[in-house]
């Protein structure tokens, strides 16, 4: 069984009863460990009928609704300059490019949308036409996406309530800046966004005798993959990763292992796999895998995210980047990848911090770069 870490996966659970979402709004959810937080650094998440909502640490917020491989999001980041966005995306029926350039259609009237990034099926509106447009959105009947001759119904129904409540969480309310309510204060009052925690970035340091040993597997089989030392394999979770894993030679084989520092090293242990997630239990241990311990992720208040048996928890489809210093996780909702949790640590020369967090619950056809930001860091 895969398990995936962290409390954000709360939110995959929304989707669950997306399709008989009503009129009333949901309490607002903080995710699991921003307790701490004072309000507006503490990401929150709403459903509005048909839109999800989801504000940052940072105050930035996001709305977003979908069908079938098809999908648009609007976003506001928080303080008195920040403009709103739409994006939107669908993907080709087939496979492939999508038939002719991607439309925003409200209530029949059909929007010109500029090309996303490359392999995103995505577009984003022009910044000249952004808040036309949303005046359009908040009064909509039907919305719809079309390219061609395909084509693309989406909800209407909650997206300004969405809005509304950015401008309320922002402190738009009654200003120049809102979304919904504007009125005549000037943008001067619209508060500040709030200061991102800050991460330290430990030194890089040189990777030699582990070049191989950086992703799960290596392609060339001529080159060996990371070998624990004995110790390692003796740990109780090491050998229950093992035994876990003993059906598959290509898992059993599929350890990872990096330096952090000149007494350092994190290795990596297959623990599961399924049908899209593979799950890792990691170690930090002396030079040669000596002195193992078992690393305890934190959350976002630093405290150590474990599994119900108070063992650490496993991460899911993880990767070490030692140009970066940084560790992520990717637990997939599907296998396309459209939904899911990420997930970034980074090594500050201490431990591991957690420096960024997005999460999507409803899986659209969203590829990960305009998921929902649920933490952030600088």
């Amino acid at each position: 069984m895969i398990r995936i870490v962290t409390g954000a996966t709360m939110l995959l659970l929304l989707a669950c009863g997306h399709g008989g979402a009503t009129d009333a709004v949901s309490a607002e959810v903080p995710l699991a460990g921003a307790t701490s937080l004072r309000p507006g650094e503490m990401s929150v998440s709403r459903r509005f009928r048909d839109w999800s909502a989801v504000c940052d640490n940072g105050n930035g917020c996001v709305a977003y609704t979908g069908g079938i491989a098809a999908w648009i999001r609007v976003g506001m980041e928080a303080g008195p300059g920040a403009e709103p966005t739409i994006r939107l995306g669908m993907w080709p029926d087939g496979g492939g490019a999508l038939a002719g350039p991607l439309y925003l259609v409200i209530d029949g009237r059909r929007h010109v949308t500029t090309p996303g990034p490359e392999d995103t099926s995505s577009a984003l509106v022009p910044q000249v036409d952004v808040r036309a447009i949303i005046a359009e959105l908040t009064a909509a009947r039907t919305i719809s996406l079309a390219a061609g001759d395909q084509d693309a119904n989406l909800p209407a129904g909650g997206v300004s309530a969405s809005l509304l409540w950015f401008d309320e969480r922002q402190g738009r309310l009654d200003t120049v800046t809102a979304l919904v309510r504007r009125g005549g204060r000037p943008a001067s009052t619209v508060p500040l966004a709030p200061a991102l925690p800050f991460v330290t970035v430990a030194p890089a340091v040189s990777q030699a005798g582990f070049e191989t040993s950086l992703m799960p597997m290596n392609s060339d089989e001529d080159r060996p993959n990371a070998v624990p030392s004995a110790a390692l394999e003796a740990d109780p979770g090491v050998r229950q990763c093992r035994e876990n894993t003993a059906f598959n030679d290509y898992l059993g084989k599929a350890v990872t292992a990096s330096r952090l520092d000149a007494s350092t090293e994190l290795w990596g242990i297959p623990c599961d796999s399924g049908a899209y997630n593979v799950s890792y239990l990691y170690f930090l241990t002396g030079p040669g895998g000596i002195d193992a311990r078992e690393v305890r992720f934190p959350d976002k208040d630093g405290r150590p995210i474990e599994g119900a048996d108070g063992a650490a928890e496993w991460l899911v489809n993880p990767a070490y980047d030692p140009a970066t210093r940084t560790l992520t996780a990717l637990a997939k909702g599907r296998g396309p990848g459209d939904c899911g949790v990420f997930q970034t640590w980074t090594w500050t020369g201490r431990s591991f911090a957690l420096s960024g967090e997005q999460v999507m619950s409803d899986c659209f056809g969203m590829v990960l770069d305009f998921w929902p930001t649920t933490f952030r860091s600088r």
